[in-house]
């Protein structure tokens, strides 16, 4: 689908429903990446947000259950926090809400159902975007861990 007709098919479902811009969605979501034509353009937006909220909650799930972790993420793990393993929990929790709540429009559709979790979803991320924040910075620098040289024993 062309980028012009995508934003025009928004634009006029974004006006009927109260919508974020095709801007404000496209900065966090990258909804231009719609590439085909639909009768149910807002689902497909929705699916295309979910697909982000889902990428952050199997993240969350490894930090939460490091079973077969990458070793990239062990030092983080190892130090984690008690505030950062609340603020972990909550977006966890804040995510999975969401994912259930997305399940009910695959049985049924219903463009303003759909429409109202876009919004939902879209305050939602806006929301927990600064929590999620905390914890790459940390995860960046984590609290009490020193790297060990490599050695080698021949």
């Amino acid at each position: 689908m062309e980028l012009k007709m995508l934003r025009e098919q928004y634009s006029f479902l974004a006006k009927k429903y109260s919508l974020p811009s095709f801007n404000e969605l496209n900065e966090d979501f990258e909804i231009d990446k719609i590439d085909r034509e639909s009768d149910t353009l807002i689902r497909v937006v929705r699916k295309v947000m979910m697909e982000k909220i889902v990428n952050s909650l199997t993240f969350l799930e490894m930090l939460i259950n490091p079973v077969n972790t990458p070793r990239i993420y062990f030092s983080y793990i190892r130090s984690i926090t008690p505030e950062d393993k609340k603020i972990i929990d909550e977006l966890y929790t804040i995510f999975g809400e969401l994912s259930i709540s997305s399940l009910d429009l695959e049985i049924d559709y219903s463009e303003k159902k759909e429409s109202d979790v876009v919004r939902k979803i879209y305050s939602t991320w806006k929301a927990t975007k600064p929590n999620f924040r905390v914890i790459i910075a940390n995860m960046r620098k984590p609290n009490g861990f020193t790297k060990k040289e490599k050695s080698y024993f021949g």
